[in-house]
């Protein structure tokens, strides 16, 4: 049975579309659809219609709501107010929407909330507008982790037949898909111990390589996204190399290698792509 319900979240709140005390809301516009193209079009100036555009690149995304809440006096609904505001005042926040199709989200930032007087009253108004720098939305998906690559135990000859062939070893590839529409980057969290590392895409041959020892217990994280690399959770962009980044397109899949130097404990890579839609 679906619940024809619609949530919004952000950060830990939550908006009902239904007539409920607590935080409510209407009027969600811009969640949904693609926002203008950033390449402009040049006419021909002896021809007919314009020259032909190869890509588009898409604009950041304004997303706004009303919020309402319902309490039981005016001063729950001014304490409401306040800790509406909190939400993104000094750095991004997530916000997400629930249909009967799941969830997806988005990082944001909060541009404004206009928060109407409330006379008094036991429930109050307020404007939410807030900016998407990246405007597609994402869902989550599962982490596929593979150790380096390991050879198998092999044969011995001569064979008796019929050969039953012994199991071990490991490709050391992980195979990420977004089920999304839209292309969409993958990141890998790295954990030693190494000497060096080189996350290669199998269809692409595009590399991204840590060029610097990571003991055991020590954790790197590539981010596609971003283009940049956490060590224990500090920049360490310095010892990139390559720089080859590579997004999942939508409805696809991308195959990726995971090779070492010097390996000591049990190194592994960890890889995601999330879903992503326009």
């Amino acid at each position: 049975m679906t619940s024809d319900r619609t949530l919004i979240h952000l950060d830990h709140l939550t908006f009902s579309d239904s007539n409920v005390s607590g935080w409510a809301f209407r009027e969600l516009t811009n969640w949904w659809g693609a926002t203008q193209n950033k390449v402009p079009g040049v006419e021909r100036p002896s021809g007919v219609g314009a020259f032909q555009r190869r890509r588009a690149t898409r604009r950041s995304r304004v997303i706004s709501f009303q919020a309402r809440y319902r309490g039981s006096s005016a001063a729950e609904v001014e304490r409401a107010y306040d800790e509406l505001a909190a939400i993104g005042a000094d750095m991004p926040a997530r916000m997400g929407v629930t249909t009967d199709d799941g969830t997806s989200w988005r990082t944001v930032i909060v541009e404004q909330q206009d928060a109407q007087s409330t006379h008094n009253r036991r429930y109050g108004w307020v404007d939410v507008d807030v900016t998407a720098d990246d405007p597609r939305r994402y869902g989550d998906a599962e982490w596929l982790t593979t150790d380096p690559p390991s050879a198998g135990v092999g044969l011995v000859w001569p064979v008796v037949w019929p050969a039953v062939w012994p199991g071990g070893g490991s490709p050391g590839r992980v195979t990420l898909v977004n089920d999304g529409r839209a292309p969409s980057p993958s990141s890998f969290v790295l954990r030693g111990g190494f000497d060096t590392a080189v996350v290669t895409c199998v269809e692409t041959g595009d590399r991204v390589g840590f060029a610097r020892p990571l003991p055991e217990g020590s954790v790197v994280t590539f981010d596609a996204e971003t283009r940049r690399a956490l060590l224990n959770g500090q920049d360490a962009s310095r010892w990139l190399r390559y720089r080859q980044w590579t997004d999942v397109p939508g409805l696809s899949s991308r195959t990726f290698q995971f090779d070492v130097t010097g390996a000591t404990g049990s190194p592994s890579m960890s890889g995601r792509v999330l879903p992503a839609w326009w």
